[in-house]
């Protein structure tokens, strides 16, 4: 392979940990990114929680290349407890130190967005000018109830040079900001999934409904229970199942949603399912829900294209300049009746359009133009 530079450092504050072969392991969709960037330096280390592999979630999946490198910032996991803030106040300096001295090993530093200590590093490459590139995780927008470290952390990229980059979802007007899509799959995976297409059931029959994604508050999966039941108040006669893929630490209240509402013979839960099983639910799918409303890039939307699924999104953040056509998906209001209505209304609209491309939406989307991207900012900062 051809680097663009030797030495990368990453800091996330994503969970990562080594497998029992020793090989450095996380989140799958984070790890499908990375690669990338393992493809364009030479060494690549990641300053990063590391969790002992019998606790780490064994979906996770296993880096590409072997020049990646985790360095352990922490190793408990950070939680509401008072211990937790305890040893989080006795360390924060340590690391801070940690961080600072790290960087002058790097030709680049790039920072996801990770609070506190990525203000803390966004200050440092700044003060050293050492070229970095900042991915802010979610959107950039401010909203109510945020913390006032990410408030902290938004200043702090503000501030221009040149040697400094910020990706973000959103369309900022600054000169160092730019409008990133993410990755979402290879073009040969792409082409698979336009083939796994092929064989979606018959909507006439059942109109199946997917949701991926983390089980967490700010996805807003809470709302899905009570619009279904909106649903067949509104529609009894109609005939649908819904799919949810995920997991996290809201699975247990939505499962009581689920019941609540008197809806569990209709859904299907999953659990965190690896890529490939996902790319084959999502497949069979014919209407997928985003319900976020904190939203950055919704890569579930790109998703959906690629696989020939119409996607609803809550109307909130960046998604109007996403589906701005009725071709690409509808957006609804955040809330159970206008959603069970754009379920009735998404129906109609694909029983009824003949010849309806979807995945042509996600061609752009490739993760290989993905690396071309990501290579011509690199450059510009090095």
């Amino acid at each position: 392979m051809a680097f663009l530079a030797k030495k990368l450092m990453v800091l996330s504050l994503a969970e990562h940990a080594y497998d029992f072969n020793g090989k450095p392991v996380a989140y799958e969709p984070y790890v499908r990114e990375m690669n990338l960037w393992c493809e364009l330096f030479e060494n690549v280390e990641i300053y990063t929680i590391i969790l002992p592999f019998e606790t780490a979630n064994h979906k996770y999946a296993r880096f590409k290349y072997d020049n990646v490198k985790l360095i352990n910032l922490y190793s408990y996991p950070i939680n509401g407890s008072l211990g937790s803030k305890l040893k989080f106040i006795v360390l924060f300096p340590i690391v801070s130190v940690q961080l600072l001295f790290a960087i002058r090993k790097y030709d680049l530093i790039h920072i996801r967005n990770s609070a506190l200590l990525s203000a803390v590093l966004g200050i440092f490459v700044r003060i050293f000018k050492k070229p970095s590139i900042t991915k802010w995780a979610g959107s950039y927008l401010p909203y109510e109830g945020e913390p006032l470290v990410a408030k902290i952390d938004r200043k702090i990229v503000d501030i221009y040079s040149k040697k400094h980059r910020v990706l973000v979802y959103d369309k900022i007007e600054k000169k160092h900001f730019v409008n990133f899509i993410p990755a979402l799959m290879y073009e040969s995976e792409i082409e698979n999934a336009k083939n796994l297409a092929l064989q979606k059931p018959d909507i006439l029959k059942r109109l199946e409904i997917i949701a991926i994604g983390r089980l967490q508050y700010t996805k807003n999966f809470e709302l899905i229970p009570m619009a279904l039941a909106e649903l067949k108040k509104l529609k009894p006669e109609f005939n649908w199942h819904f799919h949810l893929v995920g997991d996290g630490h809201l699975r247990g209240e939505i499962e009581k949603l689920i019941q609540q509402y008197g809806v569990q013979d209709d859904i299907t839960l999953y659990g965190a399912r690896p890529f490939n099983e996902a790319q084959y639910l999502l497949a069979k799918s014919h209407v997928l829900i985003m319900p976020g409303v904190k939203e950055g890039w919704p890569k579930p939307v790109a998703e959906a294209w690629a696989h020939q699924v119409y996607p609803l999104a809550a109307n909130r953040g960046n998604l109007p300049d996403i589906i701005d056509s009725v071709n690409k998906g509808l957006l609804f209001e955040p809330n159970p009746i206008d959603l069970a209505s754009k379920i009735i209304e998404a129906h109609h609209f694909l029983t009824t359009s003949k010849n309806l491309e979807l995945s042509i939406f996600a061609n752009a989307l490739s993760l290989e133009n993905f690396k071309l991207k990501l290579a011509k900012i690199i450059n510009d900062v090095l």
